[in-house]
């Protein structure tokens, strides 16, 4: 056996056990203000020296007309339903990090801060914080962060003349959800959010907020909503955010109004990786002389940058008037946003999507009423390396000059799937690229199907633009050992990317016959032949009354014959097919019915007696089937007629026939009474 434990030293351990966990399960204190309690204000509660870090303050309903400091670690909180109210003179609470101690951890929760008209709401530069559920209105700024690692969660701020969320951040995390921002009105500036990086920034998270009615109606008034980093700095030069991971999702902003400039969202990061979706942004208008960009996004990281799933609406400017522009340094991915009303601008601009070192993808986007007086574009897309734009949509497009999709990928450009339509005059697609393919496209209602590029459809010709070094040349024949070989080089570059060649085979035109004037190959080469023809069938052709056929329409052929039905999943869909006929119904006597990868369906139904019906289905070209309709029995047309008599001749006259009704109800009445 072996000894027997001391029992002294088991109660010792037991003793010190109890002590450990008792060591580490403090609780922290609370530390109660308001009226008839221990504190009659919050500053007096966060001095007393018996109020330690992680202890909490808990103040009552009232209104206090204090600046608050916080210079150590606490949850500074008004009570379970109260309303506390604090009458700020310049800041309603400042968590600090310097001599006087560190607020780093600490939590604002639940105040209404009533700012004065220069003042901050809430100003933050220790680290860890969190500020959360209150109302702040008033002053200049809302709430000012200049720590590291800080969240804002279900704010309300509104009020202020210069900036709702202000963040000039050291690193770690920041993380703005959930918040509301409202009647921030400027002159010359006013911001929702802004923020700059004095440090390395790991995750920016800003999530489920929304903006409205912030306003900049001065003389150069310039409304920023969200804005991370700068487009250009004083110097010209864009400042950048230095942010590795990026999240920009579900916020909405709407009713903001500027003299001069808008930027919905301007972001500038050097994130790898960035998430830019489900955003709304509606009724941005700016005055005379303005430029508004709904979305900006330049990402200079190596990362994929995604912008997806955004709704863009009703943008006015002068100027310029872009709904979303993004610019990546590694991939960019734009899917399935949708940009509408972009109007009023010399140059309005649907998507703008520039790969300027990789790829780029634009998918499932929808464009629609781009409209200017002079220059309007639908979707825009560029790739240093490949560029693919598949299944967009871009309705109504309208402009002096105008075209609903401009394709560069500078190695290999694929278009597949597009769904576009034009208001009889415009481009349907510009391509600048040495390896171009163009297949499975509806492309409708344009002057010009097709083009390859050319610097002189679009502005001064090669020679117009090196003209400024020709003439350097000549004035200084001096400098031509240096001038010359920059001239050659741009010669070169200019003339490389005007000599597109491009396979445009099987697209739908709008008529099966289209007009090889709408093809303009200009120094390169474009094939369009074969194109896509309309056919119809109805499946089947005979049938009785009160049954039905399934008629379908398809771009499944090409002129030649080709059967590209094993290439549905490549088509377009979208707008759009008309079905009519004149005998039964297609769900009234005309429908209209969206492409679905290259096949449209409607179903005729046989209920107006025997007969022929001529169907039609319309895209611009016609086409049409026959449908023998029978009689209910099987019977053919002729036999039909010959046995249909007048009601008169056969069976009971019409007037037994109501007799015999009244009767019977006469009856039932006349059973119900004796009952």
């Amino acid at each position: 056996m072996g000894k027997r434990v001391d029992q002294r030293v088991i109660k010792a351990l037991f003793l010190i056990t109890i002590l450990f966990l008792g060591i580490n399960n403090v609780s922290a204190v609370q530390w109660d203000v308001g009226a008839g309690q221990l504190y009659t204000t919050i500053q007096s509660a966060i001095d007393n020296p018996n109020t330690v870090d992680d202890d909490i303050i808990n103040v009552y309903s009232g209104t206090y007309t204090e600046d608050v400091t916080v210079n150590k670690k606490l949850t500074i909180q008004a009570n379970s339903g109260d309303e506390v109210e604090i009458q700020a003179t310049n800041t309603g609470f400042t968590v600090v990090n310097d001599t006087t101690g560190d607020g780093s951890g600490s939590t604002i929760d639940g105040f209404k801060i009533n700012n004065s008209a220069t003042g901050t709401g809430i100003n933050i530069s220790a680290d860890n914080c969190t500020v959360k559920n209150n109302e702040i209105s008033g002053g200049a700024t809302g709430i000012a962060v200049s720590g590291a690692d800080t969240t804002l969660v279900d704010n309300v701020i509104t009020g202020q003349s210069e900036t709702g969320i202000l963040g000039n951040l050291t690193g770690g995390f920041f993380t703005v959800s959930g918040n509301v921002l409202s009647n921030i009105i400027g002159g010359t500036l006013a911001n929702g959010i802004t923020v700059s990086t004095n440090g390395s920034v790991t995750d920016l998270n800003i999530t489920g907020n929304t903006f409205s009615n912030i306003n900049a109606l001065g003389v150069n008034g310039s409304v920023f909503v969200i804005q991370l980093g700068k487009s250009k700095g004083g110097d010209g030069n864009p400042e950048v955010a230095n942010i590795t991971n990026l999240i920009v999702t579900k916020n909405m902003i709407s009713g903001i109004r500027s003299n001069i400039a808008i930027m919905g969202m301007e972001l500038v990061t050097s994130s790898v990786n960035a998430l830019i979706t489900e955003n709304e942004l509606s009724n941005l208008e700016a005055g005379s002389g303005s430029s508004v960009y709904a979305l900006e996004a330049a990402i200079i990281g190596n990362g994929t940058v995604v912008v997806a799933k955004n709704q863009i609406s009703q943008v006015t400017a002068d100027e310029q008037a872009v709904g979303i522009v993004a610019v990546a340094l590694g991939d960019l991915k734009l899917n399935n946003n949708l940009v509408s009303g972009i109007s009023n601008a010399k140059a309005a601009v649907g998507i703008l999507g520039l790969g300027l070192f990789n790829n780029a993808t634009l998918e499932n986007n929808s464009v629609s009423d781009i409209t200017s007086p002079s220059i309007a574009a639908g979707i825009v897309g560029t790739a240093l390396q490949h560029l693919n734009m598949f299944y967009n949509t871009v309705m109504g497009v309208n402009g002096a000059q105008d075209v609903s999709m401009v394709t560069a990928g500078f190695n290999t450009t694929t278009i597949n799937g597009n769904n576009l339509e034009g208001d009889g005059s415009g481009i349907g697609i510009v391509i600048c690229s040495f390896n171009g393919t163009i297949n499975y496209n509806r492309i409708v209602n344009f002057d010009s199907y097709i083009q390859n590029f050319l610097f002189s459809s679009f502005g001064p010709s090669i020679d117009e633009m090196l003209k400024p070094i020709d003439d350097a040349i000549k004035n200084h024949p001096e400098l031509e050992p240096i001038l010359k070989p920059i001239r050659d080089d741009l010669d070169k570059l200019f003339h490389e990317l005007e000599n597109s060649n491009t396979t445009a085979t099987y697209n739908w035109y709008g008529t099966n016959s289209p007009d090889a004037a709408k093809f303009f190959e200009g120094n390169g080469t474009l094939n369009y032949y074969p194109w896509l023809v309309l056919n119809i069938n109805a499946d089947p052709s005979t049938i009785n009354t009160r049954q039905s056929s399934t008629i379908t329409a398809d771009v499944y052929h090409d002129v030649e014959g080709g059967d590209h039905s094993a290439d549905a999943a490549l088509f377009f869909s979208g707008p759009q097919v008309t079905f009519t006929t004149n005998l039964g119904n297609v769900g009234s006597k005309s429908i209209v019915v969206q492409w679905a990868s290259g096949l449209a369906t409607a179903i005729l139904r046989a209920d107006e007696g025997p007969g022929i019906a001529t169907v039609t289905a319309a895209d611009y070209q016609t086409v049409k089937t026959m449908v023998t309709i029978l009689g209910a029995s099987g019977t053919s047309i002729s036999e039909v007629n010959a046995q249909t008599v007048g009601m008169q001749n056969t069976g009971i006259p019409l007037a037994g026939i109501v007799l015999a009704i009244l009767m019977v109800l006469g009856g039932f009445i006349s059973t119900r009474k004796k009952q």
